[in-house]
């Protein structure tokens, strides 16, 4: 009750959201500084009459064990887009000490090898951010605070952290992007530490004094270089895994009149030729929405009125074949898919699904 009183007491001047930045437990174990005393008692009689009782007692002060927890809450890898900003895996630190301590947080990548969950990490994330949970809704969210610690952590509490990246290799234009199935593992490492300064650990030649309260690391060893046992610190790792769209375009053309014979057109001066633009999305992949086509007219060419034909529903792959070029498919219309001022065809299809194909076609004479 002394711990919780004295906790809310010193939030009251911070909002109610603050509330549920860390869940609140029973203390571990008895608390360091505590003075523990026992008392002996003696009682004796001398030529049958009983004495004064005699006592002594021992005082020693609890000392202080060092035990931090870091784990991931995600159960799988966290699905990503290529070039998505913000992505979120999702940590716990708890404090298992006998004692309020404070906690030095740091998150990078994995320098390659398995992955937490599957695979192994192939590439690293940029922009690394540490967010602790303060919103009154679970789940990483603009309320969340931006720290590189956790301070006044209570003995037995455990405190949400979000570890937050941006699906980007390099920056530059334009940037360098993971691509699907790619993996980026990253690890948060807790340290305890007093004042913003990590805690060291009473020397193991050091006697145990009566009278003063000694640091011992009880934590155990975690995925970061170095984390070792009893070390003070320990650490957890998540992973992303992009999911992302593997379009391929194929262009094709064909001559489909020459204004002389009936078959086997030539590209002369006056011919007709067809053009069919295939997008396709992979097995697999992600879907892909929003894919804007646009395809020049040559300058050797006049774009033929109404001539732009759209395919929204190919399952799989499409096959092109000369004889027949690109068939079926919706008629567009000039006004929204030819520019004749920039001479350019052009379309947007809505969304593209994995293993799924889309087609535009045209016409265009040569000059």
């Amino acid at each position: 009750m002394t711990r919780t009183s004295n906790w809310l007491a010193a939030v009251s001047t911070l909002a109610l959201a603050i509330a549920p930045i860390a869940a609140q437990a029973s203390p571990v174990g008895t608390a360091a500084n505590t003075d523990i005393t026992n008392t002996v008692q003696v009682d004796f009689s001398v030529g049958g009459v009983a004495q004064n009782r005699i006592t002594a007692s021992d005082t020693f002060k609890v000392d202080r064990r060092v035990n931090v927890t870091v784990a991931t809450t995600n159960t799988a890898a966290v699905s990503v887009a290529p070039g998505q900003t913000n992505a979120v895996t999702t940590f716990t630190v708890t404090n298992n000490s006998n004692a309020t301590l404070d906690y030095l947080l740091a998150a990078a990548n994995q320098a390659n090898g398995a992955a937490t969950f599957t695979g192994n990490d192939n590439f690293d994330v940029t922009n690394i951010r540490i967010f602790r949970e303060t919103g009154t809704t679970a789940g990483f969210d603009a309320s969340d605070q931006l720290v590189t610690s956790l301070t006044a952590m209570a003995s037995g509490d455990t405190v949400t952290v979000y570890v937050v990246s941006d699906m980007i290799i390099a920056p530059g234009t334009p940037p360098t992007l993971p691509v699907n199935n790619d993996i980026a593992t990253v690890i948060l490492t807790a340290t305890a530490a007093s004042g913003g300064t990590a805690l060291t650990q009473t020397p193991a030649g050091t006697a145990n004094g009566a009278n003063t309260v000694e640091t011992i690391f009880a934590d155990a060893a975690g995925p970061a270089p170095g984390d070792a046992v009893r070390d003070g610190r320990h650490s957890a790792r998540s992973d992303y895994r992009v999911s992302g769209a593997q379009l391929t375009v194929n262009k094709y053309s064909r001559v489909v009149s020459d204004g002389i014979g009936t078959s086997n057109f030539r590209s002369v001066p006056g011919a007709v030729v067809e053009y069919c633009i295939v997008i396709s999305n992979a097995a697999g992949a992600a879907s892909a929405a929003s894919v804007a086509l646009a395809d020049v007219v040559p300058t050797a060419m006049t774009y033929v009125a109404n001539s732009v034909f759209i395919n929204n529903a190919i399952s799989g792959a499409y096959t092109y074949t000369a004889a027949t070029g690109c068939t079926g498919g919706t008629a567009g219309t000039d006004a929204a898919n030819y520019n004749a001022g920039t001479r350019t065809v052009a379309n947007t299809f809505a969304t593209i699904p994995a293993n799924e194909s889309r087609f535009l076609r045209f016409q265009a004479t040569i000059n």
